[in-house]
């Protein structure tokens, strides 16, 4: 491996530990550059893009845990339902190729915009004081969301904070801790299916998880604290995910017309 790879990968995957910890969708850069940078096939980078994150999340999760932001007592059934639901996502992802995820991949970002631009006040605010939706309501959503979860990753943050801050009416600090802590348990599970399955890229995967872990340690202590924080994650993922849109569908060649 050259040594500028290197070096993307350690930095590429130090602002994926950013937006991981603070949001979400910091897969949509590590699977960009395994996928266009080092010319990784895209069911694999998919697969390999579990070890950065078994990583990172882990150590974030600690940190919460240890700065007292992380309490899981009465969330054992979200926990539950997003697990078994990314286990069934990640037992589908074995069986989709190169060409198959990166067509997935490109028009999953499209949802996952509107669903962010549609209302991003209400994203952003929690109103902690109103009912939070009903179990019945909350666990077969967030099994659907961990089926995507153990399919492609990214975006699962913010599907899932969309369900613990709008429905749950948790706050973004909460929520946050409790989503890095839900991928911290199933990547151990994913990891060990696509390892199982001999899909994993050992060597980028561990040196992106280099960056991603020392980021998600300082995000997690640090950053996450503060309100502007969660802000600017959001509208850093706003127009990231145009660009990756943008790239994806090569929408600029018709600047060129």
């Amino acid at each position: 491996m050259e040594l500028f790879e290197i070096i993307i990968l350690i930095v590429g995957g130090f602002f994926c530990g950013i937006l991981n910890t603070l949001a979400g969708f910091g897969s949509v850069i590590s699977l960009a550059i395994y996928m266009d940078v080092l010319n990784i096939p895209g069911h694999i980078a998919n697969a390999t893009n579990r070890v950065n994150i078994l990583a990172s999340s882990n150590i974030a999760a600690a940190t919460f845990y240890k700065n007292g932001k992380l309490k899981l007592k009465g969330d054992a059934l979200f926990i539950v339902a997003t697990l078994i639901g990314a286990i069934v996502g990640a037992v589908i992802a074995s069986y989709v190729n190169d060409a198959q995820f990166r067509t997935a991949f490109k028009y999953l970002l499209i949802p996952i915009l509107i669903l962010l631009i549609a209302n991003p006040k209400k994203f952003m605010n929690v109103l902690e004081n109103e009912k939070p939706a009903s179990p019945w309501i909350m666990l077969p959503m967030l099994f659907i969301i961990g089926i995507y979860a153990g399919f492609i990753q990214a975006g699962f943050g913010v599907l899932f904070l969309m369900i613990l801050v709008m429905l749950g009416r948790y706050n973004l600090v909460r929520s946050n801790a409790l989503k890095t802590a839900i991928v911290a348990i199933y990547s151990f599970f994913v990891v060990g299916w696509f390892w199982w399955k001999g899909m994993i890229n050992w060597q980028p995967g561990l040196i992106m998880a280099i960056g991603q872990s020392i980021s998600g340690y300082l995000t997690a202590k640090y950053l996450s604290k503060y309100e502007n924080a969660n802000r600017f994650a959001y509208w850093f993922l706003i127009v990231l995910l145009i660009l990756v849109i943008v790239k994806n569908f090569k929408l600029y060649e018709y600047l060129d017309m």
